[in-house]
């Protein structure tokens, strides 16, 4: 669900600003925005959690750029992490398995951690021992 603070603006003037950027809180992808302009004094902001809308992550994109991520295989993020960090549909996750996923740095740095959790997670489930699982032997 987002969160909206809204101040009614200006005409977009050459003061107009706007930006967008996201972050990670607590294991969660957020997204913040903020247009303001200073001649004016005026605001508005936004934010939510997950993916942020098109029109976020465009500028987003735009000022950060992509990275590719593979998905699936060996090599590739676990399908259950893609799922949790993106909220794909089977579809989705299907096209991002045969031709990989285009992630902001922020939503690639997330997904590394979700993927390391899974694959933890996995390894502890299979019989195997991490090597942090416990204190050190003599």
């Amino acid at each position: 669900m987002a969160e909206h603070l809204m101040t009614l603006h200006c005409e977009p003037c050459p003061s107009w600003r706007h930006e967008a950027w996201q972050l990670i809180v607590d294991g969660r992808l957020r997204w913040e925005e903020q247009e303001y302009c200073t001649a004016c004094a005026v605001q508005a902001c936004g934010g939510g959690w997950g993916p942020p809308p098109p029109r976020v992550r465009e500028r987003i994109v735009a000022e950060e750029g992509t990275v590719r991520v593979a998905v699936g295989g060996p090599d590739g993020a676990p399908l259950k992490a893609v799922r949790e960090v993106f909220g794909l549909t089977l579809r989705e996750l299907a096209g991002a398995r045969q031709y990989g996923l285009d992630a902001t740095p922020v939503e690639a740095e997330l997904l590394q951690a979700v993927a390391a959790r899974f694959r933890g997670g996995a390894a502890r489930s299979a019989g195997g021992v991490t090597a942090d699982a416990g204190p050190e032997l003599p």
